[in-house]
């Protein structure tokens, strides 16, 4: 897998993740946008693993684990530790294992 291909699914995730987190929260700050270029990449780097070495099987369930982990310790920590009124927000969480899955399909079709 050449550092072209992993640039390209990178560049896509980044653009996925970029326009949900707008279209969620609206204009995003200078470190918010840094926050996402960093997931993404990791994302990326995560799937390049998956694909070069695990094959192309089970990409799904891979994805939605890493969605699950990464949802719901957004939500669970900002619910539970920072003690707010506030419930466990399921439809933010549903819609980021959907992120996850979706970037998974995109790295699936540029990296496998």
């Amino acid at each position: 897998m050449s550092l072209g291909t992993l640039t390209v699914g990178w560049v896509l995730v980044a653009m996925l993740f970029l326009a949900t987190a707008r279209a969620s929260r609206g204009p995003l700050n200078r470190p918010a946008v840094l926050v996402i270029l960093a997931e993404s990449m990791a994302l990326t780097l995560l799937a390049g693993l998956w694909f070069g070495t695990a094959g192309h099987g089970g990409w799904p369930l891979v994805f939605l684990l890493v969605g699950g982990l990464a949802g719901g310790a957004e939500r669970g920590l900002r619910s539970a530790f920072l003690r707010s009124a506030e419930r466990f927000d399921w439809r933010g969480f549903v819609l980021d294992l959907a992120r996850y899955v979706a970037a998974g399909a995109v790295l699936a079709w540029r990296l496998a």
